[in-house]
Parts: structure tokens; sequence; C-alpha cells
């Protein structure tokens, strides 16, 4: 039996262009975090490297250069670095008695995240998350975009961080994001 995720995911995969790929991103911010953290989905291309250590060795850093939206929570409409890492995104289950929730796993965490995450996740504050989609042909434009996310119950390992997504004032917004009056829509005034 099939569900509308899947029927959804079916006909978005049937619609991508032959040869474009979809770059899943993630973004993580949190006031104990040094800095905003980017991550992409792919194997990417080289970016950067890191600082010298005491023996004068570096290490390429692998990811994609991406712009990111005109009112994106920081650095907006600028470029910005995604390092490539390995992650998961758990979409939410359609319950009508428990508001949604979406799971995530990154893995092959960065050294210095997973220490800062350490701390912000005791912190009992919830981490900021902006989930991007952007496509290969098109690296300039968001394509699809979540905002008001928030990462809840964060569990930090050796190289992995899980959590819940959790989407923060979903039922409070209204729907379509319009807000109705006499003046602009007639119909409404009738009672």
């Amino acid at each position: 039996m099939s569900d509308i995720w899947t029927e959804a995911l079916e006909e978005a995969y049937a619609s991508v262009p032959s040869g474009v790929i979809a770059w899943d991103t993630l973004e993580l911010r949190h006031p104990m975090l040094d800095r905003t953290y980017r991550f992409v989905l792919d194997e990417g291309e080289k970016i950067g490297e890191t600082e010298a250590d005491e023996y004068g060795t570096t290490q390429d850093i692998y990811g994609r250069v991406l712009r990111l939206e005109d009112d994106a929570p920081e650095n907006a409409g600028e470029l910005a670095d995604f390092i490539a890492t390995a992650f998961e995104v758990r979409l939410p289950a359609s319950e009508a008695d428990r508001p949604p929730e979406m799971s995530i796993v990154l893995d092959n965490v960065p050294g210095d995240l997973m220490k800062a995450m350490g701390p912000a996740a005791a912190s009992g504050e919830a981490v900021d998350l902006t989930y991007r989609e952007y496509l290969s042909d098109d690296p300039d434009t968001v394509h699809y975009r979540l905002t008001g996310l928030s990462l809840r119950k964060v569990g930090v390992t050796t190289l992995r961080i899980e959590g819940k997504i959790t989407f923060m004032g979903l039922h409070s917004r209204s729907f379509p994001g319009a807000f109705y009056n006499a003046s602009d829509n007639p119909s409404a005034g009738r009672a």
C-alpha cells in the first residue's frame, strides 16, 4: 500500500531532468557553537585545506560552495561552504494525534563540531536547523527549503550526531501563510 510521502517522492524523482543531481544540505546554528555549520550530502569537490599542524601537514576539505537565499538567517545572499558529510533525514510520520517530527543522523562529523555539540546538547537549548535542496545545474538557487526547524533530543557519540527535528510553531501558523480580511476577501466579511 502506497502513502502520500512515497507517491510524492516517486513523482519528484520522475520529474528531475536527466543528469541533474539534487544536493541536500543542513545548516546548524546554536549559541554555544563558535560558528554556523553547513553540510552537503555529496562527495563534493575540493573547496579548501585545513591549517597546517605542528608537522606542516594539511588535509583537503571537500564539499560544495553554494549561494544562500536572500532571507537566510546568516550570510544572506552570500556564497557559503558546505562540507561533504554523510547524513540521513527520515521524513515525519503523518499521525493525527502527534506533531510532525523528523529524525536526523550525521556521520563522520568534523571533530570541532563534535566537541561543541556535546555541551550544546547538554545545555537543553534546541539547535536551530535549516534544510535546503540545490540542483547541480543551478548551485546559486535554493530550490527547496525548510526553516523553523529545531534539533532536539540530541545524542552525540564518536563521529556521529543523532537527533529529532521538530517544526516549531507549526500548529500556530496560518495556512497557506496568508491572512484573510474583508477588504481583500469580500466573502470573508459575510456572516
